[in-house]
């Protein structure tokens, strides 16, 4: 995590009008406090950029920072990329006994549990909770977002209450980063993996219990989620230190943050575009997070348009080739990202440094779209056999940084007569259309766990591979990066799993993401981590001056 200490040039790219007016939207007003009104010591007051879509944590298409909230997982996460354990009192290694190879292949993996820890309603959290949130995980209607790498654990077992042995069916170097929250089987016991995805008065906080600091309190469609103090947290009594978390929703980027201007909240994330200006207010700091997501051209297979448009390699890499990164990360991103070219961030040490890239280069853009039979029409837009070179690009509402990416390739592929349109639907909506893989074309962003597999992305039957690509060659390379415990085999695996990716053209790595957050000085103990767990890791331990 960076303290900013440097000023950023502002709004560089006009024709995206990404600083205008701070009338974008309806103001998220509950939860907050008027300017120059003193809030409350014990609430902390969080303008977050957009409602999200459910509140089981396996199965929200969102970052689960309110989640994480009210419940945990056998391990996080922390500020240096590490994992530490949560309601594990360790993480298994071979060195300390906890990970076994078998003589059969298989591999032992135990987890010793804290004892006392019990549900906000009072029950206590066992091993068969692990064993059943694991069931539930695997079973092939939970949805997932990383199901695959659950499913080379061929037994739970539970020796005692504080104590869980999965067998899996052979090494994976990403099985210590798993189980980053637990479901609680006396409530949800009873309901098969198809009705725990659809339970409303989980996904909707009534019937929600977990194991965190804070508890469900309230949801309030289109304004707010808030959560209070766990009094039986069994980190200790005096934990957490704060009353109360109001989770208002300002998806508007200009609301938000003349919202924070005034005072009304405590933390929030902005644009890269806010940071100098953001970086002069009194009461606040600004750090800059190094992500370890990255942005993304995705394109898919899923329609009889899209198979015609994308279903040749060099008209996919024609379009990449017309698309300039280099101005969207130092202009429009105001230098704050890094190009990517892979997945994997290039702080990691399983990046490689030699994936191929895609340059900018329009001029041959336009020739290998003429040579594929894509010629310019009347209207400047290319036809082959009466089909117009035209797709949709789904975008999500609230995610103003990549409408504004997207309205960039929108202007650059129409220079080389390529036509896009676009779609933008709310949260949940989006998600659904997302999982349906009825949608062309859009720019996304994932996050990689710290110990990376790209497998759930981009392998046939990838709990995430919504695009139609399916390659059983790079299936192959990525099943063998992850099925190692050791950190050279696994890099060697990785590098040429991030070279078959890169020659495909499936989808184009825009950047490396660099999160700007706006954090009150009334905060103490923000450490904030650019995982896919997110920086309120350690929510537990912050307190408010």
């Amino acid at each position: 995590m960076t303290r900013l200490r440097r000023s950023v040039p502002v709004c560089a790219l006009a024709l995206l009008a990404a600083c205008g007016g701070g009338d974008g939207g309806p103001e998220a007003a509950a939860g907050t406090a008027s300017a120059g009104e003193a809030r409350s010591p014990g609430i902390l007051r969080i303008a977050y950029d957009r409602e999200i879509d459910v509140l089981n944590a396996f199965t929200s298409q969102n970052l689960v920072d309110i989640q994480f909230s009210m419940v945990e997982g056998l391990v996080t996460t922390n500020d240096r990329n590490e994992y530490v354990p949560v309601l594990a009192t360790e993480i298994p290694t071979p060195d300390n006994g906890g990970v076994v190879e078998n003589a059969d292949g298989t591999v032992t993996m135990t987890w010793p549990l804290h004892q006392g820890v019990r549900w906000h309603d009072g029950e206590p959290f066992t091993s068969a909770d692990v064993c059943f949130t694991w069931r539930f995980v695997t079973a092939p209607g939970s949805q997932v977002y990383n199901r695959h790498e659950y499913l080379g654990i061929v037994d739970c077992a539970t020796p005692d209450e504080h104590t869980v042995v999965f067998t899996w069916d052979g090494p994976y170097g990403y099985a210590t980063g798993l189980f980053e929250a637990m479901l609680p089987e006396h409530v949800l016991g009873d309901l098969t993996a198809e009705e725990i995805v659809d339970y409303t008065p989980y996904n909707r906080g009534e019937a929600l219990v977990g194991t965190g600091p804070f508890r469900f309190a309230e949801w309030r469609a289109g304004e707010y989620i808030r959560v209070v103090r766990n009094d039986d947290y069994w980190r200790g009594d005096s934990l957490p230190a704060i009353d109360e978390i109001v989770w208002s929703f300002v998806p508007d980027d200009n609301t938000r943050f003349n919202a924070l201007k005034a005072g009304q909240y405590d933390w929030a994330r902005i644009l890269p575009t806010q940071v100098d200006e953001a970086r002069g207010l009194d009461g606040y700091d600004v750090f800059l997070v190094s992500s370890n997501s990255f942005l993304h051209f995705d394109l898919s297979l899923n329609s009889d348009n899209a198979r015609a448009l994308f279903s040749d390699p060099a008209v996919r890499e024609a379009l990449f080739l017309a698309v300039d990164r280099a101005a969207i990360a130092d202009q429009l991103m105001q230098g704050t990202v890094v190009l990517a070219d892979s997945p994997i961030n290039h702080t990691s040490p399983y990046h490689n440094d030699d994936t191929p890239g895609v340059p900018f280069d329009p001029d041959r853009a336009r020739a290998m779209l003429d040579a594929a039979g894509w010629q310019p029409g009347p209207d400047g837009i290319r036809v082959k056999e009466g089909r117009r070179f035209s797709f949709e690009m789904l975008n999500r509402a609230g995610t103003s940084d990549r409408i504004a990416v997207a309205q960039v390739i929108q202007a650059q592929l129409k220079d080389v007569g390529v036509e896009v349109t676009f779609q933008t639907l709310e949260s949940a909506a989006w998600t659904q259309r997302w999982r349906s893989g009825q949608w062309e074309a859009m720019v996304s962003a994932w996050f990689l766990p710290a110990d990376p597999s790209v497998t759930g992305l981009y392998a046939c039957e990838g709990s995430n591979n919504m695009t139609g690509f399916c390659d059983p060659e790079l299936d192959a390379l990525m099943e063998r990066s992850d099925r190692t415990l050791d950190p050279a085999r696994r890099k060697a695996a990785l590098d040429s799993v991030q070279v078959a990716v890169a020659g495909e053209h499936r989808f184009l790595p825009l950047y490396f993401n660099v999160v700007p957050e706006l954090v009150s000085t009334r905060i103490e103990g923000h450490r904030g981590s650019g995982t896919n767990f997110g920086s309120f890791w350690n929510l537990w331990s912050w307190r408010l001056r």
